[in-house]
């Protein structure tokens, strides 16, 4: 939503910035791609590898990816008959204005919605990895809390969305007029949106990273799990990169002919290049935010192929390395060589495979040990409580 005051001299022309109908459409097409991808890959795990039932991030992850492809889709249909993606300077025309406005107007309603989706879908996941047998543990009420208050920040923030103009929303794209007569002050609504969604970020960026080490695994193996959840960084400086452009326009103000956001500085009358910079990192962020969503539960599949598919070639190459090494020596002792290689491969033990893979010996791929797969499914008998 862009609204400006009084009509100051007009500054020099706009230069071209990395946001455009390029960028805009790659990123539309990228993560809605990559988002069903990495959905397929968690829905096979769950189908085919899983003995657990429906959990509730299962549920939420649904619309957090429906949300996620139709943000996808609509930045490439708004940047291909550009309403976004370019620039309206010196001025834009009453056409351009409507189709700007309804486009921000129902994107930035289902922003909220499909990041307060991820946000749960991930709460619910380490509820569901690392809750232990007792109802009253700090992870317990810490989690619950983050939980109330990303219901409460996403119902907040809709019906803030919805009703800026009150009951007449059409007053947000009319004119910029209306929208600074008749609507409440959009940008310090969305730079409270964006500064409470990063705060939050941050606390489930570090929720995990913390229970980790309360789990009874091997040392190697919180190491592995800590590194999937720190992919969670990621959607944090999405955020932030969210964040810095709402604050920068809310502390500038709209008096001044430049506006400074981010790296580039855009006229104030540019309505269409701050809204495409804004729209830019915002679905950066759902975008980023939705894949780290599925990674932990698509762990297991990525675990699994990874053995499938490296273990037997570093088994080869370290067998190569072993008879050469020894090539000089006499032929009993090769022979023994080879058979002692083959005894541990094929008889059970794997130790040779582990140190190369990093992960401890499997019994079957149809019955993982707790060790084997931290993320996927973490057996209630093996937490602390």
């Amino acid at each position: 939503m862009s609204q400006t005051s009084g009509q100051p001299p007009l500054p020099p022309q706009p230069t071209r910035s990395y946001v455009n109908k390029e960028s805009m459409t790659a990123i539309g097409v990228l993560f809605p791609t990559l988002a069903i991808l990495m959905l397929g890959v968690r829905v096979y795990g769950f189908w085919w590898h899983s003995s657990r039932g429906i959990a509730v991030d299962d549920v939420f992850v649904v619309p957090a990816a429906f949300l996620s492809v139709a943000a996808g889709v609509a930045l490439v249909v708004g940047a291909q008959t550009n309403i976004i993606g370019g620039h309206s300077y010196p001025t834009i025309a009453r056409a351009e204005q409507l189709a700007l406005g309804k486009f921000e107007y129902a994107f930035w309603i289902g922003h909220v919605l499909a990041i307060g989706f991820i946000k749960l879908t991930l709460l619910f996941l380490f509820r569901a990895l690392f809750k232990g047998r007792s109802e009253r543990t700090a992870f317990d009420i810490s989690n619950w809390i983050l939980i109330i208050l990303v219901t409460l920040w996403t119902v907040a923030f809709l019906f803030l969305e919805i009703f800026a103009c009150g009951a007449r929303p059409a007053a947000s794209w009319e004119s910029l007029e209306s929208l600074r007569t008749k609507c409440m002050d959009t940008w310090a609504l969305m730079a409270a949106c964006a500064t409470i969604s990063w705060v939050l970020d941050l606390a489930i960026f570090i929720e995990p990273l913390v229970m980790i080490r309360t789990l009874n695994m091997k040392f190697k193996r919180k190491i592995q799990a800590s590194v999937v959840f720190l992919f969670s960084f990621f959607a944090v400086i999405a955020g932030l990169l969210r964040m810095i452009p709402w604050l920068q326009i809310f502390t500038q103000g709209t008096t001044n002919p430049l506006v400074r956001v981010l790296a580039t500085d855009l006229s104030i009358l540019d309505q269409q290049g701050i809204a495409s910079i804004v729209l830019f990192w915002t679905y950066m962020e759902i975008g980023i935010g939705f894949l780290i969503s599925c990674v932990p539960r698509s762990a297991w599949v990525l675990d699994r192929f990874s053995l499938a598919t490296l273990s037997p070639l570093f088994s080869k190459l370290r067998s190569f390395t072993s008879v050469t090494s020894l090539s000089g020596r006499s032929g009993s002792k090769v022979d023994q060589t080879s058979r002692t290689w083959e005894t541990k491969t094929k008889g059970g033990d794997h130790s040779q495979r582990d140190l190369i893979s990093g992960v401890p010996p499997k019994t079957s791929y149809s019955q993982p040990s707790f060790d084997d797969i931290p993320l996927a499914t973490m057996p209630e008998q093996n937490r602390r409580s």
